[in-house]
């Protein structure tokens, strides 16, 4: 079977539309259908996919220009494909994932960005077990422009194609990487100016991109092993441990010189005083923030924006609702999905803060009601068995777990 055949499989095309994101319904390429509505004909939607895909005469469309604000208050430029595109798109990561999972064993313990299984809480993990080893000086670093930079002809002559086992899919890689941008008008001129570049490397926004950009970076991953400079990386950030502040700052010219005359990139110039994009820290004298966890050497802790993004959920859902099990219901949920995402980390020092907010809500909106605040057990039951087979006391004390008024509701 060739790897035409494998990617027009309609089994195939949706497994790919199951792995999309598509929590946001409403997110569309250019021309305006979203998520919801393909969703709704999906069938039709994949079966017309796959009728082009089977004759060699799927096009790919114009992507949408878009931007999203980052932590630091600027802008990331993003290229929006249609959504028949991204199953498509999908579809071929799928695929060339696992014919280039060879390629892909020389970043194995180093890259944890966009792999299955993998993620900031492995790579966060991995980051402390080496500091733990003692290699306590980290050297945070970021790549310049990346996605923009990546030589894509050397990338897919050199690394892609040589790694498939034929060549019926080479038309559709490239024409994904070469698609054209629409939606610019709809800009403003600053944001405009984000994509001046547009055409080069590898788009952002495109489901190929993350998987390319670790193709490209595994030779680096590889080199960092030889060296034995114990690296993390998650796309185009990544930090390396070290033993002590000079053996950084050599580690970080010997990385600046193999990435620029190797594979043509280049790091930020390391500022060790202002905390840059690329500094040297040692996280018991100040906090250091890797993909925006924050480490002070002992303990690790969620973003810092987390708590007021979490208690401005709470405070929507009690403004809407009513004093009755739906709210309650609905914090409940809330909650529930912030101890998932950070329950590796040090949180049950928010806990009384949480719980306090949440009654301190709920009186504002509804006067000074008896309103009951007890233990949760099913929440701590499932959120931190694990510590509880440790023999480890369980630390949960009084969070979110049901109220009441006078009377029973």
């Amino acid at each position: 079977m060739t790897l035409l055949e494998e990617l027009s499989n309609k089994d195939f095309l949706f497994e790919a539309w199951n792995q999309l994101k598509k929590e946001n319904e409403e997110s569309h390429g250019l021309s305006g259908p979203t998520i919801k509505e393909f969703q709704e004909n999906l069938t039709t939607n994949i079966f017309n996919i796959r009728h082009f895909l089977k004759k060699g005469n799927y096009r790919f469309s114009q992507n949408r220009a878009a931007v999203i604000k980052k932590e630091n208050g600027k802008y990331r430029p993003l290229q929006i494909p249609e959504i028949r595109d991204r199953v498509v798109l999908k579809a071929l990561a799928i695929l060339l994932e696992e014919n280039l999972k060879e390629l892909l064993k020389d970043s194995e313990g180093i890259s944890y960005a966009y792999q299955k299984g993998k993620g900031v809480k492995q790579a966060v993990l991995q980051m402390k077990s080496i500091f733990d080893q003692g290699k306590q000086i980290v050297l945070k670093a970021d790549i310049v422009n990346f996605f923009e930079e990546v030589d894509k002809d050397s990338l897919l002559k050199s690394k892609i194609f040589p790694n498939l086992k034929d060549k019926t899919i080479n038309f559709l890689i490239v024409n994904a990487l070469n698609q054209k941008l629409g939606g610019l008008k709809r800009l403003g001129k600053k944001h405009k100016e984000l994509f001046k570049n547009a055409g080069k490397g590898i788009p952002q926004g495109n489901p190929l991109s993350p998987l390319l950009s670790n193709v490209y970076l595994a030779e680096f991953d590889r080199h960092m092993k030889n060296e034995n400079h114990p690296m993390v990386r998650y796309a185009d950030d990544f930090i390396v441990l070290f033993d002590d502040v000079e053996n950084a700052k050599d580690g970080y010219n010997l990385i600046s010189e193999y990435l620029t005359n190797e594979l043509g990139l280049k790091i930020h110039v390391l500022d060790e005083k202002d905390m840059g994009k690329t500094t040297i820290v040692n996280p018991f004298n100040q906090t250091l923030s890797f993909l925006s966890i924050r480490f002070d050497g002992k303990k690790l802790l969620p973003p810092r924006n987390s708590i007021p993004y979490l208690k401005s959920k709470i405070a929507k859902e009690v403004k809407q609702g009513e004093l009755n099990e739906d709210t309650f219901n609905s914090v409940y949920t809330i909650i529930t999905n912030w101890i998932a995402l950070y329950s590796y980390l040090e949180i049950d020092i928010y806990f009384d803060a949480i719980d306090n907010y949440f009654i301190t809500t709920l009186k504002k909106k509804f006067g000074h009601e008896n309103i009951k605040i007890t233990t949760c057990e099913k929440l701590k039951a499932r959120y931190f068995k694990e510590r509880n087979k440790k023999n480890k006391a369980p630390f949960w004390k009084k969070i979110l777990p049901s109220f009441s008024k006078s009377k029973s509701i």
